[in-house]
């Protein structure tokens, strides 16, 4: 029953394998996690031990507060990060961030960590998404981190160890973050268009980059077109959700990057696919927001059938959003 005889390595080891097998125990967890806050200090932990512990926790979806407490309060501790590579950094900052637990003070310290190193050649491409997503979900400002990031990728001879997702969330987390770096855009969206094809992007993954270039008001015609024309050329938007359909209209509609084509197809996936009752309220507004946006940025008007298509819509959209507000306003008053 006790786990004394269990060394760091075996704990963060067990912790590690059910989490990447998506087999969540909470139990498990639970235990192991009393365990750790019950010792009387982590100086058996080397970083990677601390780092697996609690990105393990993050990706299975169990939150344990005082746990997450005892390893902030060990790494502050430290004289200095020295011992953490970049992916242990990258994976403690995504834990915290995804356990929703709030410590500027660990996030400042891995952050000036960060930005006093030399060079940053052993942060892995994901480790880059994986950090600037974690500051920017976070809500952690720290532009000199954000800068020594995108420095380091723009002066990369190649893209070929990036994923689409690595590069689909390194975007949106600057675009979220409202940091400005021109030149990061600009060669991620020169690499994306000299790709010979896009089938390696998820849905997701091109929503967010749309959104995100557009949030950042960095337009790129020739991003824009590659995009929209493999969304044309697909055979189903079936993987396509309520989210990404939204990104989608919103961010071409933001740019001014006008393609019909692709609006009309989008929205007509949208409306014949996308369960309306079964959206919260944000997600209803987001969606009517995007086909608004996106109808009013057409400078040439729609075809009159497929005006009234997306009017009515509109309309019932609006309809179910004003009787869910009547409903708010009726529980507040009870």
């Amino acid at each position: 029953k006790q786990l004394d005889n269990f060394a760091p390595q075996a704990l963060s080891n067990v912790l590690l394998a059910y989490a990447k097998a998506g087999e969540t125990d909470p139990r498990l967890f639970e235990k192991v996690a009393n365990h750790i806050v019950a010792l009387g200090d982590l100086n058996d932990f080397v970083s990677q031990e601390l780092s697996n512990t609690v990105w393990a926790f993050g990706k299975a979806g169990v939150f344990h507060p005082a746990l997450f407490e005892k390893v902030a309060n060990h790494i502050l501790a430290l004289d200095n990060l020295g011992t953490f590579d970049g992916q242990a950094l990258a994976n403690t900052v995504w834990a915290f961030e995804k356990a929703g637990v709030s410590n500027p003070r660990l996030f400042e310290k891995v952050a000036e960590h960060v930005v006093a190193l030399d060079h940053l050649n052993d942060f892995a491409p994901q480790a880059f998404s994986n950090v600037s997503l974690a500051y920017a979900k976070a809500e952690v400002s720290h532009p000199a981190l954000f800068e020594k990031i995108a420095d380091h990728i723009v002066a990369l001879d190649n893209f070929k160890d990036f994923a689409p997702q690595a590069f689909s969330n390194t975007v949106w987390a600057y675009a979220k973050a409202e940091v400005s770096h021109p030149a990061l855009f600009e060669k991620i969206a020169n690499h994306v268009v000299a790709l010979g094809h896009l089938n390696d992007f998820f849905s997701q993954e091109l929503s967010n980059t749309v959104w995100a270039f557009a949030k950042a008001g960095e337009s790129h015609q020739q991003l824009f077109d590659k995009v929209a024309n493999h969304i044309l050329s697909l055979d189903s938007l079936m993987a396509f959700n309520v989210k990404d359909c939204s990104q989608i209209l919103d961010g071409y509609a933001t740019a001014d990057i006008i393609n019909r084509q692709l609006f009309e197809r989008v929205a007509k996936h949208a409306m014949t696919h996308i369960d309306y009752a079964s959206l919260d309220k944000r997600s209803q507004l987001n969606l009517l927001w995007a086909f608004q946006k996106a109808e009013k940025a057409s400078k040439k008007p729609q075809p009159e059938s497929k005006v009234r298509e997306v009017e009515k819509k509109i309309q019932e959209l609006e309809a179910k959003i004003a009787a869910l507000k009547d409903d708010d306003e009726r529980e507040a008053d009870k």
